[in-house]
């Protein structure tokens, strides 16, 4: 189908130029020390390879660049051996197997509890704060709209069996989250992104918050999730330049479907564009890409910023034309 046409091209395009005849790294990850061992040296080659294949080695090195790239779980020991940790897992991403899911949890976690030690946070204090017991002031105000997303949370995890309790764990992280932001609280849409990180993190509530925080306030611009969507709105703005730079025709066109509504006298009416790519963007695509691709953007996201939600929309809208 025409679906599984345009997501067959994103995978392409995201994995930024690397072919498939590359060498696929080893597909699951063995508890045994020794298996984990052999496939860091496989990612280890495989991404020395693909950077070496991309840029010669003096371009490499003007870049700062180690040319003898080594993948491993944890990243070494300061400044110098988190750049390098870095640059071997932005290749391993972009490899077209991607990174194994046994090894997401902690790639993303190494990433988070990095920005939280950046801002000296007390992490058990802060974790207490979020996560008692005791009903604050905003509590309730708080759980009635939390509750209300709750069973728009369509994932197969949040129904059937498991369905209540997996549904009180997303309330408690997102009310934890609330308490933490105050001037954010609850966003309608944080429901399907808190599920969303449950999953990868295997249903751990301080793991999930710990992601959370990282995500809206480490990752994506300043006031993505404001009252005004100052941040988002930005975004979009930028979106709508790069899309007619990129794409006129296409642009052309949409601006034309906009001007013959407004001439059949229609109220004000945003840019078509923002009527699919504002969901997108707000909800980081988890409503509209299959789950295997939407791991490989957030992986991205969380490695690269939010630059590469623009050009996952872009490659999306290149499809649709």
């Amino acid at each position: 189908s025409r679906a599984h046409s345009i997501v067959d091209e994103l995978l392409d395009e995201i994995n930024v130029g690397l072919q498939q005849q590359q060498h696929r790294p080893a597909r699951r990850f063995s508890a045994d020390s020794d298996a984990c061992t052999t496939d860091c040296s496989v990612f280890s080659a495989t991404s020395a390879a693909a950077e070496v294949r991309r840029y010669s080695r003096q371009q490499l090195a003007a870049k700062g660049v180690d040319t003898r790239l080594r993948f491993s779980l944890e990243p070494g020991r300061g400044e110098s051996g988190f750049a390098q940790w870095m640059d071997a897992t932005k290749v391993v991403v972009r490899l077209p197997d991607g990174i194994p899911a046994d090894f997401r949890k902690k790639m993303w976690l190494t990433l988070a509890e990095r920005y939280l030690a950046s801002r000296e946070l007390d992490w058990e204090s802060t974790a207490r704060f979020c996560f008692n017991e005791r009903c604050n002031p905003d509590d309730d105000n708080l759980g009635v709209q939390i509750v209300k997303d709750l069973h728009r949370t369509g994932c197969s995890l949040f129904s059937g069996e498991q369905a209540e309790q997996n549904q009180a764990l997303l309330k408690r992280v997102l009310l934890a989250y609330a308490r933490w932001n105050k001037s954010v609280g609850y966003c309608q849409g944080f429901n399907l992104l808190a599920a969303f990180v449950l999953e990868v993190v295997e249903w751990c509530d301080q793991d999930a918050l710990k992601m959370m925080i990282y995500l809206v306030e480490g990752v994506l611009p300043e006031g993505y999730f404001a009252n005004n969507l100052r941040g988002l709105s930005v975004d979009m703005a930028v979106f709508r330049e790069l899309l007619r730079l990129r794409h006129s025709n296409l642009a052309t066109h949409l601006d034309r479907l906009q001007a013959g509504e407004s001439k059949a006298g229609m109220n004000y009416e945003p840019p078509l564009t923002n009527v699919f790519t504002m969901q997108w963007f707000l909800t980081l695509f988890t409503t509209c890409l299959p789950r295997s691709l939407v791991v490989r953007v957030w992986d991205l996201i969380l490695l690269e910023g939010n630059e590469v939600l623009l050009r996952t929309a872009i490659t999306i809208w290149e499809g649709l034309a």
